[in-house]
């Protein structure tokens, strides 16, 4: 490869993802030239592959990564070659109802870095003028782990999340999930001081995680009257947050009765596109429940995620389960549709 090419992986329709040579971008006085270290895969980069979150095309996908500052523009002055920076990926426009609210996250006109702009499973990224005049450009903290900051954008997003769910000391949280983000959510809720996190999840190995992470109970549905055990462990009272970590509709349908009266059930997961679930609307309605969503995060929020993470009062460095090379993305992939591992990053230079 030459010195003014990379390797990519590219995104051009449903079921077509190619590792191909690219020219390295040129940057303009206004932008940033990141070389990648690590970017991590997210189960919507599946979507995206599997056609269920519709992108442009051609596209560099990959919107969680970590980099090093190889290429500063001359106008560019809050970085200098070298700095280890991540990228809060959802860029907001300032002006449209949401951000004028202080609702940037939920941005209408928003743009993002692996969706409408090329992203991380590269060697290489450009980071427009926009995401730095945006402060969406972060320096990684003295002595974190490259690959903890690159799984660092999706814990921001968890813990705008938990933030959502309005939890506070002396409470019960049921997390159903206990993949990489239902884990973040139940190291996060932790914080809170709650009486009980109970996290809800099939498979062996993560309900273990989950203990490890700071759940105080966990179910298995799968062999277990999940309503009798989370009525069991609440006086008969349901809990007071429920977070849904999976985007199964059939999920959200039934996981609405372990809220007790004037709960919060927060969906945090996304579904497919064009997705149904059929509720009663008396369950709300009777007993008051906060029935809420959480999309997104912020730059803020990222920065005090790192901050966490440097410090030691999150520690995520167990929930990194693999790290391949970009021509084994399709591995990475196949472990996030069939919800094996927890977290899995790319390494470009591998």
């Amino acid at each position: 490869m030459s010195a003014k090419k990379m390797k990519s992986l590219s995104f051009y329709g449903p079921k077509d993802l190619k590792v191909e040579e690219r020219d390295i971008p040129v940057i303009a006085d206004n932008e940033l030239l990141v070389r990648i270290t690590y970017a991590g895969v997210c189960g919507t980069d599946n979507r995206i592959y599997q056609g269920t979150k519709k992108i442009p095309a051609p596209r560099i996908i990959g919107h969680e990564f970590v980099g090093e500052v190889v290429g500063v523009g001359r106008n560019v002055k809050e970085f200098a070659l070298g700095s280890r920076v991540t990228v809060y990926p959802m860029i907001p426009c300032g002006s449209c109802y949401a951000c004028r609210g202080g609702r940037k996250n939920i941005c209408v006109n928003r743009t993002t870095i692996g969706y409408e702009m090329d992203g991380g499973f590269s060697q290489y990224v450009k980071i427009p003028a926009i995401a730095i005049e945006s402060g969406n450009v972060i320096l990684i903290p003295s002595g974190l782990d490259d690959k903890i900051a690159a799984a660092s954008e999706p814990i921001a997003a968890a813990y705008h999340g938990i933030g959502r769910s309005q939890l506070k000391a002396g409470d019960t949280v049921i997390i159903v999930g206990a993949g990489p983000i239902g884990l973040f959510h139940t190291q996060l809720a932790r914080l809170k001081k709650p009486a009980q996190i109970i996290v809800i999840e099939p498979q062996a190995e993560k309900r273990e995680l989950a203990i490890r992470c700071g759940a105080t109970h966990t179910i298995d549905p799968q062999t277990a009257d999940t309503m009798e055990q989370v009525l069991n462990l609440t006086n008969n009272e349901g809990a007071d947050v429920v977070i849904i970590d999976v985007g199964i509709p059939k999920v959200i349908e039934t996981s609405l009765d372990y809220v007790k009266k004037g709960g919060t059930f927060l969906i945090f997961a996304g579904c497919p596109h064009g997705s149904k679930i059929t509720i009663d609307p008396n369950v709300i309605h009777y007993k008051e429940i906060n029935f809420t969503g959480s999309s997104a995060s912020t730059p803020e929020i990222h920065r005090e995620v790192l901050e966490l993470l440097a410090s030691g009062e999150l520690d995520v460095g167990e929930l990194i389960s693999e790290i391949v090379p970009l021509e084994d993305w399709q591995k990475a992939f196949e472990m996030k549709n069939n919800y094996l591992g927890i977290k899995v990053l790319i390494d470009p230079w591998r």
